[in-house]
């Protein structure tokens, strides 16, 4: 990774360098607003998640006899709601029962889905659950005439605030990032037959008003002008033919290219959207507007933050990821002192926004946009992001603030440790430190590494803590990941022929949920003449969960009593001998120690 920008303490604007070796990454997926958005020269990597297999663990469905009622269950009143509540007077039930009917004619993979109770950064699963619904065939005497339907009905988790619900189909989105409230019972339609979606019971306004919001984002995107960012001197631009391309399609087909100069041009029709709020947010507002009698005012105050975060937020981060950098290095004075004030005048103007406490505690979108807008404060103003954070808020919230911030940029820093000690001890609420507690775990070496369940190649069940009584390099990686089977040929396994004379293992591991791939593959992505094992199931997902797992290969290094060294050590070299050096240079202690005890 290569710092592209001049940072104040706190705050590390970094590009990523696509050639780095062994690198590959979850894809996150783009934010509404930004979809469209092409950047030349930007290279897109193989997106993990269509590669890698995802493990569920089942919640027991309860059993319902004649619909929601519950009549079995003597907790049955604190599931359904008979009149409107704020969001701090729901029942203390910390969980949503989601229930309904599905028909499915093209049998595309299982029905699950994927609850996050707190939301922190795009990229953690940091306490959330993935549950895998079972599905029945419906009958005629439940009510069901449609031969092809099935019904389910799951109960999950959550806590005492709404939270994120998806549900999914394989690996196709339902439902995606749907607010829901605890003790809720939640009546769904899914008819993949007709593309129709259908909320009923109590609260279906709340969750036909997000369908309608959602709708009308994709009606958005869909409608707007796909933008290039690119220069006129680009071969792309100037090879035979293109000019004629972009003059035969403008228009047709529904679809368009918006062709933007990097610099003044990109960075005005940037601020033009910005200055465009209203107006393009208007169909949005008038559909809250029509639901705001049939919400609580709760409710609706937590979708108006959905609506406006979400919409500021693709503004802040566009303009900080692509544009600053451009600003900053090749503007001159007086156009860098021009634009910034715009910018910083749109920022303030932005913070003004009123919402709810408890709406800020909640909406995943004013999230990401107050920590946007404080980061652009502390790039301008020269100062660290806690202690703009202490500046403009206070108690859970600069907690949670704090926490997203660690969450999605502390592998940017250096001396991370002393970040987190920092934050820590200006932390207080629960689970916003219990977010950064995990995260020193997943970053300061020297614990022993968690306990796992591992498959050998004969079937056999052994636990990490069974791996080594040496120090070994334990190589993690997947069996579609290029990226793993390159770097494991390339670095890794070079690597551990010139240090297993001095005591050194090499142990891999394989998180495919298929063993048979895993087999199949060895050859490729590991080598036969060192251990092979397999992690699945729910202990990959705990391991990737405590250690921050979100890109393969990684390998870490553990010492003789399993406590580990590093959590990786691909960032140690770029090549073979610097790997070796630097490797050496580092834990020059263990390898000596292993050596001298050999001897």
């Amino acid at each position: 990774m290569s710092q592209v920008a001049d940072s104040p303490p706190g705050i590390d604007l970094v590009s990523v360098d696509s050639q780095s070796p062994g690198r590959e990454e979850y894809s996150t997926p783009a934010h509404p607003l930004e979809l469209g958005l092409l950047i030349a020269g930007l290279d897109q990597e193989d997106s993990l998640d269509s590669l890698a297999s995802s493990s569920f663990h089942s919640i027991a469905s309860l059993e319902i006899d004649g619909g929601p009622v519950l009549s079995r269950q003597s907790e049955a009143s604190t599931l359904k709601r008979d009149g409107k509540l704020g969001l701090n007077e729901y029942p203390n039930q910390n969980t949503v029962l989601i229930y309904g009917e599905l028909i499915n004619p093209d049998s595309l993979g299982p029905l699950s889905l994927k609850i996050t109770p707190y939301y922190f950064s795009p990229r953690t699963t940091f306490l959330q659950e993935e549950v895998l619904v079972r599905t029945e065939k419906g009958e005629f005497y439940d009510g069901v005439m449609n031969p092809r339907t099935k019904k389910f009905e799951t109960l999950v988790p959550l806590s005492h605030r709404p939270g994120y619900l998806s549900l999914f189909l394989g690996s196709r989105p339902l439902l995606e990032d749907y607010l829901v409230l605890p003790g809720d019972s939640i009546k769904v339609k899914l008819d993949l037959s007709r593309s129709v979606v259908v909320f009923a019971g109590k609260n279906k306004d709340f969750y036909e008003a997000q369908y309608a919001l959602k709708r009308l984002d994709q009606r958005r995107v869909f409608d707007s002008p796909r933008q290039l960012i690119i220069p006129e001197s680009s071969s792309l631009l100037s090879r035979p033919g293109s000019q004629e391309k972009i003059d035969y399609f403008r228009g047709r087909f529904g679809a368009e290219l918006l062709i933007l100069q990097p610099g003044k041009e990109s960075l005005d029709y940037l601020i033009d959207q910005a200055n465009k709020a209203e107006e393009i947010l208007g169909p949005k507002l008038e559909m809250l507007d029509f639901f705001k009698a049939k919400l609580s005012p709760s409710e609706w105050d937590l979708l108006r933050a959905e609506v406006y975060g979400s919409f500021y937020y693709s503004i802040f981060s566009t303009f900080r990821k692509f544009h600053y950098p451009y600003v900053q290095n090749k503007f001159g004075a007086e156009d860098q002192e021009s634009y910034g004030q715009r910018l910083v005048e749109l920022v303030d103007s932005v913070g003004d926004l009123e919402f709810d406490y408890e709406s800020k505690l909640i909406s995943a979108s004013f999230l990401d946009l107050e920590l946007e807008r404080l980061i652009l404060t502390a790039l301008w103003e020269k100062r660290s992001f806690i202690e703009l954070v202490e500046e403009n808020h206070s108690g859970e919230l600069a907690d949670r603030l704090q926490a997203a911030y660690l969450s999605n940029y502390l592998a940017s820093h250096t001396g991370q440790e002393e970040i987190l000690l920092n934050y820590l001890s200006q932390t207080e609420f629960s689970p916003w430190k219990d977010r950064i507690e995990n995260l020193k775990r997943a970053t300061i070496p020297g614990e022993v590494i968690e306990e796992a369940q591992l498959i050998s190649l004969t079937g056999d069940t052994i636990l990490v803590s069974e791996l080594s009584e040496e120090p070994s390099l334990v190589y993690f990686y997947f069996s579609t990941c290029s990226h793993s089977a390159s770097y494991f040929k390339n670095y890794l396994f070079p690597l551990y022929e010139e240090l297993k004379s001095e005591g050194i293992k090499l142990i891999a591991i394989s998180v495919d949920e298929n063993p048979d791939l895993w087999k199949e593959r060895i050859s490729k992505y590991s080598d036969p003449s060192i251990p092979n094992y397999n992690l699945r199931g729910l202990s990959k997902e705990r391991w990737k969960e405590l250690y921050e797992i979100t890109s393969f290969p990684r390998v870490m290094f553990l010492d003789s009593q399993s406590r580990i060294q590093s959590f990786d050590i691909k960032h140690l070299g770029e090549t073979q001998d610097e790997l070796l050096r630097e490797f050496r240079k580092k834990f020059s202690d263990v390898i000596t120690t292993k050596t001298n005890n050999t001897l």
